[in-house]
């Protein structure tokens, strides 16, 4: 860059360069000067001379900076540019992505889809939010859709080989837990489209309901864990506790409420 400013600016470099000669020329011949015309003359052309070289020198020294300011504003105006293309690009390659998984508005949610979203937004703008917490909440929600596939799957297994085909409803309870999960982070992906990373306002909003998703979400994953571990106990004491069936119930009912208060 400093060498465009000196480039760009070679002309206002002479006048300072030629604003020295008087002070030159005086210095050179202070004694013919002082023999022909005195003292107070050599003074007054020092006086004259330095004062032509200052404002020289100054005036250029003001265009350098005026100059450089210019450059410098350019240059960043470019980098902006770039970035914004970047960004542009990014999101258009974000939008043909899910252009090819369209979220339904209707029917079930897909966990694939939802999740895979979930995952290019942390590549994105809110997910380089590093001021805020949101990138750290956005992982957590990520972790709890892996735990939530984690916990259908250790079900599966259960039944399976306990033979027990008679609580296949409970599968269901699970499905209705996800759904439940995957309606609250589709919120969230809205929002993203939606809200401004640059406004605070948005910021704090898109903040707020990424938390308040989280702890739902947390709270729905607590009921399966203690579900699975009373699908459990019911298995381990069949023949032996006639109130497994009872707990069952009373846990179903619990997770399904639950849904309904999440929503």
């Amino acid at each position: 860059m400093f060498g465009k400013i000196l480039k760009k600016n070679i002309g206002w470099l002479l006048v300072a360069v030629l604003s020295l000669l008087p002070m030159l020329i005086v210095a050179a011949n202070s004694t013919a000067i002082i023999q022909n015309t005195g003292v107070h003359t050599l003074n007054a052309a020092r006086v004259i001379s330095y004062i032509v070289a200052g404002a020289g020198v100054l005036l250029a020294v003001i265009m350098l900076i005026v100059s450089a300011a210019r450059i410098s504003g350019e240059q960043q105006d470019k980098a902006r540019t770039e970035r914004e293309l970047e960004e542009l690009r990014k999101r258009q390659e974000l939008e043909e992505r899910n252009a090819k998984a369209k979220l339904n508005v209707k029917g079930p949610l897909k966990d694939a889809v939802i999740y895979e979203r979930m995952r290019s937004w942390l590549n994105e703008d809110w997910g380089r939010m590093t001021t805020t917490h949101i990138p750290a909440i956005m992982s957590d929600i990520l972790r709890q859709m892996e735990d939530m596939n984690g916990y259908q799957a250790k079900l599966s297994r259960l039944l399976t080989n306990n033979g027990a085909d008679y609580l296949d409803d409970t599968n269901g309870v699970l499905e209705s837990v996800e759904q439940s999960i995957l309606r609250k982070v589709r919120k969230v992906l809205n929002c993203f489209v939606v809200y401004e990373t640059d406004r605070v306002e948005d910021v704090q909003k898109m903040q707020s309901l990424l938390e308040e998703t989280r702890d739902s979400n947390e709270a729905q994953l607590n009921n399966v864990k203690e579900f699975l571990f009373a699908i459990t106990d019911f298995l381990n004491k069949q023949g032996d506790d006639n109130t497994g069936a009872e707990k069952l119930e009373i846990y179903k009912k619990t997770i399904l409420e639950s849904i309904s208060d999440a929503e």
